[in-house]
């Protein structure tokens, strides 16, 4: 391997990530020359139209032209595609995934490719985002294209992904309502009893694999009914010595031997409790027939909910939406569930930088210390997944509040980071950074 950098002079901590930033840099920078190269090598290659697809399809043998980006882009000749990707030591299915990722950008996604050429935006997030317009119209990709032109740079896949979801309810609503469908009609259980782990001197196995995909109201009771019992398990010997991810393995042995016992209802019709919220920037989709899920961050149809609030022994009960803008206080250390459903409304995220772990799962950190005089209080209260709790607890990061949910960290090594609800912002002067 060769390499301008001399490792061994590279013998502390902030030289270490100074240069690790400018290798990571190069790799931004390269991965946006070849993304705007593709697109060179797409536009050199193209059928501008259906007929122009038609004739190459006569007259070359063969060769045909692929629609490979979304309506209305450039199709591309097979034939330079596959030499692409050979080129460039991928396999033709991955070139032809780069190709038309490049198409979709430089034709439909006007915002975000200019920003790939002015190198504001790394050439991954861009192709994300490509990819997951391509299956739309032409109107629902460029609207998806303004919406995150402006903070493009710092949207996380969770924000990307419920732009994308609202794009297709608001010009697409019948393909809205059939994928929500297809989701239902998915579901399944796989339960494999083939051993991962055998325990050769016992003969025992030591664990299988469980895998479903669950009507999303399911799949919330079963989370309410893991989490609970996997926080019993903590008062009882031997479960208690598990970890999080053990005890909540151990939590459906719990509830499968209930039922086995007859400690659970034989049938269907166990009670259910519905929540439902409606958030007033998601409004404008009622017209659709689609609403979004606070528990989950996704889209649901009115048919779905009725089957849901229509369910034997479902309890519909009001909720109190807490107004983001208010500044609720507790006494005490211990937040109150406002708080808590005020914070991962308002978050939605862990606010640490690059984070996209939910807020809702996440500790709700004091931002100044209870200890040193912070209050329990909507503006001292923050949302961090409990990795990055640590973090900011032991590990030398700290940050500032700017407004709700609007924060600037900095790192032990002194580089730093602006967070909002929609992502991240990487403000470290690398000139000064590392000096802390």
């Amino acid at each position: 391997m060769q390499t301008d950098l001399d490792f061994d002079a590279l013998d502390d901590a902030p030289s270490l990530l100074a240069a690790a930033r400018r290798r990571r840099e190069d790799e931004n920078r390269a991965a946006a020359d070849v993304l705007v190269l593709a697109a060179k090598f797409a536009a050199m290659h193209s059928a501008e139209s259906l007929a122009d697809a038609a004739r190459l399809d006569a007259a070359t043998f063969g060769d045909r032209a692929l629609p490979l980006a979304g309506e209305g882009a450039p199709l591309m000749t097979e034939s330079a595609a596959v030499e692409f990707a050979a080129a460039l030591g991928l396999s033709t299915a991955s070139g032809k995934r780069l190709l038309g990722e490049a198409i979709e950008l430089r034709y439909r996604l006007k915002h975000l490719w200019a920003r790939v050429l002015d190198a504001s935006l790394p050439a991954w997030k861009a192709r994300r985002a490509a990819q997951k317009t391509i299956p739309l119209a032409a109107d629902a990709a460029a609207w998806v294209d303004q919406q995150i032109g402006p903070s493009a740079h710092r949207v996380g896949p969770t924000h990307l992904d419920r732009l994308i979801e609202d794009a297709i309810a608001l010009f697409e609503p019948d393909t809205a309502a059939e994928l929500a469908h297809q989701q239902t009609d998915h579901r399944c259980v796989e339960i494999d009893t083939t051993p991962l782990f055998a325990i050769p001197e016992s003969g025992a196995f030591a664990s299988a694999e469980v895998h479903a995909t669950l009507d999303v109201a399911d799949a919330l009771d079963l989370e309410t009914a893991v989490s609970s019992i996997a926080a019993g398990l903590l008062e009882h010997e031997p479960t208690a010595t598990l970890t999080l991810d053990q005890r909540r393995a151990a939590a459906l042995g719990v509830l499968a031997r209930h039922y086995n016992a007859g400690g659970l209802p034989q049938a269907p019709g166990t009670p259910r409790s519905v929540t439902l919220t409606i958030h007033t920037d998601t409004r404008d989709l009622a017209h659709t027939g689609l609403v979004r899920l606070t528990n989950t961050r996704g889209l649901a149809t009115i048919e779905q909910l009725r089957t849901w609030a229509t369910t034997p022994g479902t309890v519909l009960r009001p909720v109190v939406v807490v107004d983001l803008d208010d500044q609720l206080e507790r006494e005490g250390y211990t937040p109150s569930s406002d708080q808590r459903q005020q914070a991962a409304l308002l978050h939605e995220t862990c606010a640490f930088p690059y984070c996209h772990r939910l807020a809702e799962v996440c500790d709700l950190d004091h931002r100044v210390p209870y200890d040193k005089g912070g209050g329990t209080s909507s503006d001292n209260l923050t949302p961090l997944c409990r990795s990055h709790h640590r973090s900011k607890t032991h590990h030398g990061w700290v940050y500032e509040r700017v407004r709700a949910g609007e924060y600037l960290w900095r790192s032990p090594h002194g580089y730093t980071f602006h967070t909002t609800p929609s992502g991240t912002t990487d403000t470290s002067d690398d000139t000064g950074a590392g000096a802390a």
